[in-house]
């Protein structure tokens, strides 16, 4: 019994967001908002957690790398302090400037050094050649999309454009591949086996009723507007 109430309450949240592609309504908003409240609690429990376990318990045992970590994240509360508030910058300064190099060490490698360093241009294979000329082109005129430290000509504003198509299409694959994915797909099976087709055939029918009803209300206005 507790599995079925539990698939209905799980197949009537996903119908209930679902919603927003016919029109903008109160369950929709109801559950995003519930949606994102949930997870805003589950990240802070599990933020709290981690403060807790890896900071402050090996702080309180003098471990001297973890008392550090400790004072320059209190020192970001001094930004409540008027007087201090200069001083919360520091530690903000210390996380963004050892993420970056974090993120820089593996960022280049991967997505700048392999892609220079990619083999050969021309190869005895059409297709492969045909390949290696799109990704050239494509780094560069998306690489020219984001020039924005002088003013373009017709020339690299012609080659602007084209990174933007570019984006627009790696976007575009992105997106359907998010669509496809298997959680999708786990949740078309969710719609359309039991206990689940059965909201999913209220849902339908709701839909088709609340159109039919909005269809009728906007008719009188049309005819008195004609």
């Amino acid at each position: 019994m507790t599995d079925f109430i539990g698939e209905i309450v799980f197949v009537a949240l996903i119908v209930g967001i679902w919603t927003i592609f016919y029109r903008e309504n109160a369950v929709y908003k109801t559950i995003s908002s519930m949606s994102v409240g949930l997870m805003l609690a589950y990240w802070l429990k599990g933020g709290f957690d981690t403060i807790y376990k890896d900071v402050f318990l090996p702080a309180s045992q003098i471990n001297l790398a973890r008392v550090a970590v400790l004072i320059i994240g209190l020192l970001m509360f001094l930004r409540f302090v008027q007087s201090l508030s200069f001083v919360s910058k520091w530690p903000i300064a210390i996380l963004a400037g050892i993420g970056t190099a974090i993120a820089s060490k593996g960022a280049v490698s991967a997505m700048v050094l392999s892609q220079i360093t990619a083999g050969p241009f021309l190869t005895s294979d059409a297709l492969t050649n045909v390949n290696n000329v799109l990704v050239w082109v494509g780094i560069v005129a998306t690489t020219v999309y984001f020039l924005f430290s002088f003013r373009r000509g017709p020339a690299l504003n012609t080659v602007s454009k084209v990174g933007q198509v570019y984006m627009m299409l790696a976007f575009g694959v992105v997106f359907g591949q998010s669509i496809y994915s298997a959680s999708v797909l786990t949740q078309m099976n969710y719609l359309l086996k039991d206990p689940g087709y059965y909201v999913t055939a209220l849902a339908i029918v709701i839909v088709v009723a609340d159109a039919v009803m909005r269809m009728r209300k906007q008719q009188p206005a049309a005819e008195a507007a004609g």
